[in-house]
């Protein structure tokens, strides 16, 4: 009896099923394959682009500063300081008079003073009464659809 048959029962090749083994050469060759895929193409495209080279733009462009930090970005050596000077100036200008426009007669104020002009101007208008002119050939007391009365004429009939 086979060695995978259970005591008393025939191996699964005699009863005419088959026997399931996984062939795992398949699974290293395609992880071969993909690896060299993968290498072929990032060496493509590195050639593609250039490769290590530095154009020769950039290099007259740092050898004519003097510095090898040249068109490269750079961090900031203190970018506490930086931020704090940034907004202390937001500040002032947000909390001092300032002119924008002389001629024009613009003027930056603090932001506590513009609300307070923004709500006296709000509160002016709404405390005014609203005056609409009446509508001209209406008869006093009369419904704007009813027609006016006629004008009295001068002189005698």
């Amino acid at each position: 009896m086979a060695h995978n048959a259970p005591d008393g029962r025939m191996a699964a090749e005699k009863q005419g099923h088959e026997r399931f083994e996984l062939d795992v050469s398949y699974l290293g060759w395609f992880s071969v394959g993909l690896v060299v895929l993968l290498i072929v193409t990032a060496w493509i495209a590195f050639f593609m682009l250039g490769g290590w080279r530095i154009s020769d733009v950039v290099l007259a462009q740092q050898s004519s500063a003097g510095s090898l930090s040249g068109p490269f970005a750079t961090l900031q050596n203190t970018p506490q300081d930086d931020l704090r000077s940034y907004r202390l100036g937001k500040a002032a200008a947000l909390e001092g008079y300032h002119w924008v426009d002389r001629r024009g007669g613009i003027v930056r104020i603090p932001i506590e003073r513009a609300m307070q002009l923004v709500a006296a101007d709000a509160a002016a208008v709404q405390s005014s009464p609203q005056v609409t002119p009446a509508a001209q050939g209406l008869r006093a007391g009369a419904h704007p659809s009813q027609p006016a009365a006629p004008a009295a004429r001068s002189g005698t009939p």
